[in-house]
């Protein structure tokens, strides 16, 4: 058997079941170069060995909102690595999605210094969420994304146990 490889699923498909640990590349899915194809050559070389789910869709940019994809790839997702997000509010809801539900995916997230909008962005985040960092770079943005699953474990993404009061019927729950 050789060394694994980084698994790249790209819109419509979605991982296997037992893909093990999957990152959603999210954000802007319109210019070339593509950043996504960019982001799974530099998590290979942080040695993700897992699986990267893609967005873009070449021939139609907006698939993957449209037909509700990035929703269900976001239920597979360990991490969100968010690259030039169309705004502020993506990103803070799925950040605050995962302080209010460890479940829920944690988000990385990076915003280019050249580009106006992105700057503005990046200023919204930062005014509305302190905690959450904003990089600058895609390089930086895929190291912290790398090391924040490295650090992250299996645990922290299962279920809780349910627990049932003494007082409460359990056939209703």
């Amino acid at each position: 058997m050789g060394i694994p490889t980084l698994q790249h699923v790209k819109a419509p498909d979605l991982p296997a079941p037992g893909a093990g640990t999957v990152i959603l590349l999210a954000g802007l899915t319109t210019g070339r170069p593509c950043w996504q194809h960019q982001a799974a050559r530099l998590l290979a070389e942080c040695g993700f060995r897992r699986t990267a789910l893609d967005p873009l869709v070449l021939d139609d940019p907006y698939a993957a909102w449209r037909n509700g994809w990035l929703d269900r790839a976001e239920t597979y997702a360990d991490l969100i690595l968010a690259w030039l997000p169309l705004g502020p509010w993506p990103i803070l809801r799925a950040h605050r999605s995962y302080h209010a539900d460890p479940l829920r995916p944690p988000v990385v997230v990076g915003c280019a210094p050249a580009l106006g909008w992105q700057v503005r962005t990046r200023r919204a985040i930062e005014q509305r969420e302190s905690g959450l960092v904003v990089h600058r770079t895609l390089d930086a943005t895929v190291n912290a994304a790398a090391t924040r699953l490295a650090a992250r474990t299996l645990q922290s993404r299962r279920p809780p146990e349910r627990h049932f009061h003494p007082t409460h019927r359990q056939d209703v729950l």
